[in-house]
């Protein structure tokens, strides 16, 4: 088992050197924006004007080709556009300052609002996402669309892993004083040499993914004062857990 420890107290300094980093790279993640968006709307104006010649039976044939062809590389500028957009997107929320809007919430009820949220989208991808709570109200103090973005992560994390689709599986719990929510995938599950990385940003062994998803997950609940554990079998799945501690009673 990979266990997510609690960080020690940072050093001040080192602390206030850290947000003064955090502001600058969400500054400049915001100024690299702002071109991107502008050349994916050129893009899309210069391939609708492409398109018209394409479509036209007055345009010479060789125009024709020529609009085709040039059609074709819009589509992959566009595709790598929007990729760097969701990569830009996954940065700003990993490293942007959450201001914690906590209050007492049922994690199990907010586990069965998420799934029913997620759920036609694990259908189209072929994955049965099943849902067991427990028979008694398991009270958090918890900002819930945080804890249910960073549920929401894993649940991608195992969609993408289970490429033929499957039985995903979200189980609540308590633990001890803590809330516990298992999210088990049925996929290849983690070699072990990977394992232990799975959590630092940008570390990722799925085409296309950004290596932010877990990472933002760990740092919000981290911010919950939990954590995330991590085990896996290769050849048998995945199961991720993360832990959050329950409110106390007055």
């Amino acid at each position: 088992m990979a266990t997510d420890p609690a960080s020690p107290h940072p050093d001040p300094a080192l602390a206030e050197q850290l947000v003064e980093l955090s502001a600058i790279t969400g500054g400049l993640a915001h100024e690299i924006r702002n071109p991107l968006s502008t050349l994916k709307v050129n893009l899309q104006l210069l391939d609708e004007d492409w398109r018209n010649i394409e479509a036209s039976p007055d345009a010479p044939r060789d125009s024709q080709e020529t609009a085709r062809r040039g059609r074709k590389r819009i589509a992959v500028l566009l595709a790598e556009a929007g990729r760097l957009e969701r990569i830009l997107d996954d940065f700003l929320k990993y490293v942007g300052k959450r201001d914690l809007k906590c209050a007492p919430a049922d994690v199990a009820a907010l586990m069965c609002d998420l799934a029913d949220f997620y759920r036609p989208q694990a259908e189209v991808h072929g994955i049965d996402l099943r849902v067991t709570t427990p028979d008694r109200p398991l009270i958090c103090n918890i900002d819930a669309q945080c804890v249910k973005q960073a549920v929401l992560n894993l649940l991608i994390n195992g969609q993408q892993a289970m490429e033929t689709g499957g039985l995903m599986e979200v189980t609540v719990s308590q633990d001890s004083s803590m809330a516990r929510i298992d999210v088990r995938d049925h996929g290849p599950g983690i070699p072990s040499d990977t394992i232990e990385h799975i959590f630092r940003a940008y570390f990722s062994t799925k085409k296309g993914g950004t290596g932010l998803g877990l990472a933002t997950a760990r740092q919000i609940v981290r911010d919950h004062g939990g954590r995330i554990d991590v085990t896996s079998t290769p050849g048998c799945g995945t199961c991720l857990s993360i832990f959050l501690p329950l409110a106390k009673c007055e």
